[in-house]
């Protein structure tokens, strides 16, 4: 274990000295409430069927800035004979920015298994399909101004442009986490590694080349369980792409009420970008949560006031865990053989 924590620290520390700069995939403030867009391998914690719902607005004030929808279904099938489990998910996402739209659905399966007592991999590979495009209606151009006067039958003189393109999408995932029954350990952990775009499509709208650049995602994470109240769950995640490393660092708190209801407060900071004050909670049947994201660039320092995003998590979830018996000793030996699949590591949020 302490070898294990040793290189997530090194590996992690290494991403965040070195330069900082945005990537260009979606970000989402929550962003363990999209599960397959983070690292697909953490269906294999997962032991409930989830729909998970997301929506962003960034920066409405400034052209009515950016706004992102997302789906997410998870659904596992825990493997008889000590096999493992099986996960299969789907999200889908639509992300529009002033006259651009991008959607794309991915699909993914997740093979889990126990490789010695209470340590777990996860493996996962995710295909997918993608459409960006561009609506041209209503915009405007300088050479269609003319002695001060617009007309918008005068040429752009822009290059012609395709209203859309398309393309597949390839990704994977791997994760390894530490889920002991509680009663033999008071803290789970993991850490993963996953990689997107591994096809590098062209995404040109003007016929040329434009390959969109993978994108590799670390995350490392601990959940301390506290006295049976509070808990705790420090994580960090670095994303990469083309060079452009964002790294951030969290941690939540959760207030249990009872064995149903548990609030959640926590915050992001994701250098050079922002700092995110998340809250929510977690019932045994759904997950809300709402997370407003604090500008921190130093570049954007004069329209702190324009660039504030909003984020809003649903999930419903169904559980698949152990039945009722009528023998007690039975109960407890099928919640224990399924511990590490029933006690998650990983926040919601």
């Amino acid at each position: 274990m302490k070898k294990i924590f040793l290189f997530a620290i090194i590996l992690l520390t290494t991403c965040f000295i070195k330069n900082k700069t945005f990537a260009q995939d979606a970000r989402f403030a929550q962003s363990y409430a999209n599960p397959l867009r983070i690292n697909p391998a953490m269906m294999g914690v997962n032991r409930d069927i989830v729909f998970g719902l997301n929506y962003r607005s960034q920066w409405s004030t400034i052209d009515k800035g950016y706004k992102t929808y997302s789906f997410t279904a998870l659904y596992p099938i825990i493997l008889k004979d000590e096999k493992g489990k099986v996960d299969i998910g789907l999200t889908g996402m639509n992300d529009k920015a002033g006259a651009f739209n991008s959607v794309d659905f991915g699909l993914a399966i997740d093979y889990s298994k126990e490789i010695s007592p209470n340590n777990n991999l996860c493996i996962s590979l995710m295909g997918g399909y993608a459409q960006k495009s561009i609506d041209v209606t209503g915009q405007t151009y300088d050479s269609q101004y003319l002695l001060g006067s617009y007309n918008a039958t005068n040429p752009s003189n822009e290059a012609g442009l395709y209203s859309s393109v398309s393309h597949p999408d390839l990704g994977f995932g791997f994760l390894w986490f530490f889920n002991p029954n509680r009663k033999e350990s008071r803290i789970n952990a993991y850490m993963g590694i996953a990689g997107f775009h591994l096809n590098q499509p062209n995404q040109s709208l003007a016929g040329m080349q434009a390959r969109l650049p993978m994108r590799f995602s670390y995350q490392a994470g601990i959940k301390v369980f506290g006295n049976g109240k509070v808990d705790l769950s420090p994580a960090v995640r670095v994303n990469n792409q083309n060079g452009n490393i964002e790294p951030a660092a969290g941690i939540y708190a959760n207030y249990h009420f009872n064995d149903q209801l548990v609030f959640v407060i926590g915050g992001w900071y994701r250098v050079h970008d922002a700092n995110a004050i998340v809250v929510g909670f977690e019932h045994s049947n759904f997950t809300f949560g709402y997370s407003y994201d604090m500008i921190n660039s130093p570049g954007l320092n004069d329209a702190k006031n324009s660039v504030k995003a909003h984020e809003l998590t649903l999930s419903i979830k169904f559980s698949k865990g152990p039945k009722a018996k009528a023998n007690p000793d039975d109960i407890e030996k099928e919640i224990l053989n399924g511990a590490k699949f029933y006690s998650n590591p990983i926040m919601s949020f």
